[in-house]
């Protein structure tokens, strides 16, 4: 780690032009997918129209009451309006995912207090108690404000910031995309900036009324809930093939620029959503669970033919109950319910849910029991919150600890060397080389065999193969050794965190997020932990690209301050802070 000392000698490195498949390493296991800079004409915001005409015909909305609570605006502990929530970032922000400016697309190493909120703060632009909630996507943020307002930041080109970034003729898009502003179509009060075209767009007149109070991004795809319950939703999905469209309706925008509700919700309140790359998951207040998006990877719960890949778009609800709390990764997706049962679907090809499946197939289609994280088998605890990356997942338990599972070649699990998890990945490498080494001594006894056999031929013939040699062909190559099995961990293993600096007791975690090779967690004091794998500072340890273990993230800017929320995206990452008392 770069100590905090020399934090002021880390200047931030020039902006990177990669996309988000550049931050992860591919695997055969998954999709790999680049978001792209270039603008159609069919991106332009046109069809947005249909969010205020849509208005009129709003009914009032009766929430529906069930065993799940409704969601309220989240009102942090020892804050005032003297000492609102700060928000703090860091990462790459070369698509503006930062939200500092045009003029600040740079890498930000470690924990940087966020100058825009922080002068809304002084305004009191934002409400008198800061931001309630922040969410980041692949390459965009959204955040809920202390009005119940969202803003947005970050790429706009496949619609995920819920606002025209090219209306304005003569202002590059950058501009608009780089610092957080609010979402068209939508208002606590009724008043906002009206989606579509100008003359009209962009100008302030009635909306929806919808005080957000929580929010949720994918890859390209965003989510907001209000306190009824009510879901709003914007952006577009993507295939493996390439873009999907956004509701899969004949005759709809491919691409929408602005929030609006799904039909097929019907008149449901849900309590949660969650957002892996390119699908959502969402659970009602009765306990039922709906999933929409990509079901490619089987994520959605549901068998989805490949032809009719488009039909996923639309939401249906599993054949689950009693649910109780959602998660997501990035192509794999989970429930759990009143009794504390973990069950998970999507790709499993890593055994990022979990699972160890003897049919040694790369998904798990419907909804599964995970065995191992049942309140018996972690001595009563429950598992009360789970997220995910792109080959691994992370469990939060309700006495604290954390529980991780799948990849775990770039350190995604947090496990020292000596780790029990860690030791028998070890051995299965060295048991994997000794087979491989001692099949490679047989090939190579072989191959030279039949290189000298076809040497004589060829002599034979009166074919020497001229002045190149022998002739070679595709199954004449010298057998190699080859790379090693992608390494990871079958079953969900304990996490540890160093104990408290304070009584040495075992540190309490709070919070956990998952990026896509990289996590951030917050303890109960509120120190933010980070590990795993990320080579454009998406840990906030300085120059470190891998950090193995849990490890306190620290700045000069940060100190004095203890961390309530994080969120983690392709490529960065944002935290939520109060001062500490």
């Amino acid at each position: 780690m770069v100590p905090v000392e020399k934090e002021e000698q880390e200047a931030a490195r020039p902006a990177s032009r990669k996309g988000r498949a550049s931050s992860t390493a591919p695997t055969s296991q998954a999709p790999v997918k680049q978001q792209s800079r270039t603008r159609a004409a069919s991106q332009q915001p046109a069809g947005t129209s249909k969010a205020a005409a849509s208005l009129k015909s709003l009914r009032q909305f009766v929430p529906v009451i069930g065993m799940n609570a409704l969601p309220q605006p989240i009102v942090q502990t020892g804050i005032s309006s003297s000492s609102p929530v700060q928000v703090f970032v860091f990462g790459t922000g070369d698509m503006g995912q930062n939200g500092l400016g045009e003029d600040a697309l740079g890498e930000i190493v470690r924990p940087r207090l966020h100058v825009g909120f922080n002068e809304m703060n002084a305004q009191k632009e934002i409400g008198s108690l800061g931001i309630e909630q922040i969410a980041a996507g692949g390459m965009h943020t959204l955040a809920v404000d202390n009005l119940g307002r969202i803003l947005t930041w970050g790429i706009n080109d496949n619609a995920a910031l819920g606002r025209s970034t090219t209306r304005q003729p003569g202002v590059d898009a950058e501009v608009y995309e780089t610092r957080p502003m609010p979402v068209e179509g939508l208002s606590p009060d009724g008043k906002g900036l009206l989606p579509g075209p100008l003359p009209l767009g962009g100008t302030e007149g009635q909306v929806e009324t919808f005080r957000a109070v929580r929010v949720a991004a994918g890859d390209s795809v965003s989510a907001a809930l209000n306190s009824n319950g009510e879901v709003r939703v914007w952006g577009s999905f993507r295939s493996n093939d390439g873009p999907m469209g956004f509701d899969g309706r004949t005759g709809t925008v491919k691409m929408q620029f602005t929030p609006v509700s799904l039909p097929g919700l019907g008149k449901n309140s849900f309590c949660e959503i969650v957002c892996g790359a390119d699908h959502v998951v969402a659970l009602t207040s009765k306990g039922h669970v709906y999933t929409w998006g990509n079901g490619q990877q089987y994520q959605l719960g549901r068998r989805i033919i490949e032809r009719f890949k488009i039909n996923g778009l639309t939401p249906e609800k599993l054949h689950l109950k009693d649910i109780v709390h959602v998660g997501a990764g990035a192509y794999h997706s989970f429930a759990i319910d009143k009794n504390g049962k973990v069950l998970a679907w999507g790709l499993n090809s890593l055994n990022q849910l979990g699972i160890e499946s003897e049919s040694q197939t790369d998904f798990i289609p419907m909804p599964t029991v995970v065995p191992t994280l049942s309140p018996v088998q972690l001595g009563g605890a429950k598992v009360v919150s789970v997220t995910g990356g792109e080959h691994h997942s992370l469990f939060l338990l309700s006495d604290g600890r954390v529980f991780g599972t799948g990849r775990c070649d770039g350190c995604e699990l947090g496990l020292a060397d000596d780790h029990p998890a860690k030791l028998e990945v070890l051995q299965r490498r060295e048991e994997w080389k000794a087979k491989r080494e001692a099949d490679l001594a047989q090939e190579m006894v072989e191959w030279q065999k039949r290189m000298e056999e076809k040497r004589l031929r060829q002599e034979a013939a009166g074919d020497g193969g001229g002045m190149m040699g022998m002739v070679m062909s595709q199954g004449d190559m010298q057998p190699t050794l080859g790379p090693p099995p992608d390494e990871y961990v079958p079953r969900p293993v304990h996490i540890p965190f160093p104990p408290s600096p304070v009584d040495g007791k075992p540190t309490r975690i709070v919070k956990i997020v998952a990026g896509p090779r990289f996590n951030i967690a917050i303890a109960a004091d509120g120190t933010p932990y980070s590990w795993g794998f990320g080579n454009q500072a998406q840990l906030g340890q300085g120059d470190e690209e891998v950090v193995v273990t849990p490890t306190p993230i620290r700045s000069k800017q940060f100190a004095g301050y203890k961390a309530v929320d994080a969120t983690a995206g392709g490529q960065h990452c944002a935290l939520l802070a109060v001062k500490a008392a």
